[in-house]
C-alpha cells in the first residue's frame, strides 16, 4: 500500500512526465506541420497537379498503411486497459499485436516507397518527390522511435508491473497514438487531395 507520501510523489511525477510528453508532441507537431506546409504551398502555386507530368502514388498502399495505424492504435488503447488492470494475458496479446501492427506499418512503407520510385518518383526527380519522400522518411524515422520505445516496455508486459510502469505506458501512448493522427493527416492532404 501506498504512502501518502509515496502516492504524492507519484502524482508529481506522472504530472511532470504528462508535462514533459506534451512539450515533445508539440515540437514534433510543429516540424510535421512545417513539412506539410511546405507541401500544400508547393501544391497550391502549382497549376497542374502532379507537376511536370509525373504521376501520382496509386492508394492502395498509403490506404493499408492507414489501416494498419489505426488499427495498431486501438490495440494500443487496450493494451493499456488491460495492463492498468493488471489483466497479464490481455495486455500481452494487445501489445504484442501493437509491436507487430507497428512493424508491418514499417513493411508497407518500404513498399510504398518501391513503388514510389517504379513509377519514377525520386528524390532526385524534383520538389514534389522530394517532399513525399521527406514527410514519409521523417514519420517513419518516428515510427523507429515508437518503436523502440514499445521494447522498452518488454519487462514491464512479462514481469515488471508497477505503478511507475504505468506513467510510461501512458506517455508511449501518447506517442503512438500522436504518429497515427499524423500518418491520417498526411494520408489525406498527400494522397487523397
Amino acid at each position: 500500500m501506498k504512502t501518502a507520501n509515496g502516492t504524492l510523489h507519484l502524482d508529481k511525477r506522472r504530472a511532470v512526465s504528462n508535462i514533459g510528453m506534451v512539450v515533445i508532441l508539440v515540437s514534433f507537431a510543429m516540424l510535421f506541420a512545417a513539412l506539410l506546409l511546405g507541401y500544400v504551398v508547393f501544391r497550391l502555386t502549382n497549376e497542374v497537379w502532379p507537376p511536370m507530368g509525373m504521376q501520382t502514388v496509386p492508394l492502395t498502399l498509403p490506404f493499408v498503411s492507414t489501416v494498419i495505424i489505426g488499427v495498431s492504435s486501438l490495440m494500443y488503447m487496450n493494451f493499456e486497459k488491460s495492463f492498468n488492470a493488471k489483466d497479464v494475458n490481455n495486455s500481452k496479446k494487445y501489445f504484442f499485436l501493437t509491436l507487430l501492427l507497428g512493424l508491418a506499418f514499417m513493411g508497407v512503407q518500404f513498399l510504398l516507397w518501391g513503388q514510389m520510385a517504379d513509377i519514377g518518383l525520386y528524390v532526385s526527380a524534383g520538389v514534389f518527390p522530394s517532399l513525399l519522400y521527406a514527410l514519409t522518411w521523417v514519420h517513419a524515422g518516428h515510427i523507429v522511435v515508437a518503436l523502440l520505445a514499445l521494447l522498452l516496455l518488454v519487462p514491464a508486459v512479462f514481469k515488471d508491473y508497477s505503478d511507475e510502469k504505468i506513467i510510461w505506458v501512458q506517455n508511449i501512448g501518447k506517442f503512438w497514438h500522436f504518429l497515427g493522427i499524423i500518418w491520417f493527416i498526411m494520408f489525406v492532404v498527400m494522397f487523397v487531395f
